[in-house]
């Protein structure tokens, strides 16, 4: 899947769309995600953006440089970068049911103040950081692949954190299950039902060494 396909793909994500991003380095990362948002900005939607692996104000000025106004957005209510410490993490806890909370009067009041939907995103790195793997999977579960929301959202993976986890290949495997599409290396599909006992089930879909292939 060549990088124009990708693009094209995310610009037109459905509504309840729970799809996973795997991304080797800030620049892939930033095209495919300020892709996705701005398509949503520009048709009437209410964009938010939780950054982790890197800052508020470093994702504020990537998407000034990308060329999306982010004054005037912000001044109409549609633009919203957010902090994962006052969103995933809260005095360095995570509590599932205050997160999940948070989306939904975000969506209700984006719907209120007129937009069309909403489309969201967050760097799921903060959960590494912090140690919190397993609470990660919890919620990624919580969501289920289909978003009871009607939103669109992407989670954004860096891969190199996943490679670096000792069960790995385990944990690719049921963030996979999780999800409704993926998109790694210039690749997106739906993902399956795989189980994490072999990893042969997921060859047909995505080889792990095409996914280490991402980040070398």
């Amino acid at each position: 899947m060549e990088r124009d396909e990708i693009l094209e793909f995310v610009k037109n994500l459905k509504i309840k769309d729970h799809v996973i991003l795997f991304y080797a380095n800030p620049k892939e990362k930033r095209d495919i995600l300020f892709t996705y948002l701005k398509a949503g900005l520009e048709e009437d939607e209410a964009v938010a953006y939780v950054a982790s692996q890197e800052s508020p104000e470093q994702i504020e000025q990537a998407m000034r440089d990308f060329g999306i106004d982010v004054g005037q957005y912000r001044k109409n209510g549609a633009l919203r970068i957010i902090d994962y410490r006052d969103w995933y993490i809260i005095d360095r806890k995570f509590n599932i049911k205050k997160t999940i909370k948070l989306w939904k009067n975000l969506f209700d009041e984006s719907i209120a103040k007129g937009f069309k939907g909403l489309r969201v995103t967050g760097e799921m790195a903060c959960f590494f950081e912090n140690g919190m793997v397993k609470e990660l999977i919890e919620y990624e579960n919580v969501l289920h692949k289909t978003l009871e929301i009607p939103m669109i959202g992407i989670c954004a993976y860096d891969s190199n954190l996943i490679v670096a986890q000792e069960d790995g290949i385990e944990l690719l495997l049921n963030l996979l299950n999780m999800h409704s599409k993926f998109i790694c290396n210039n690749s997106y599909s739906l993902s399956f039902h795989f189980s994490p006992k072999s990893t042969k089930q997921l060859e047909p879909f995505i080889a792990w060494e095409k996914f280490d292939k991402a980040i070398s």
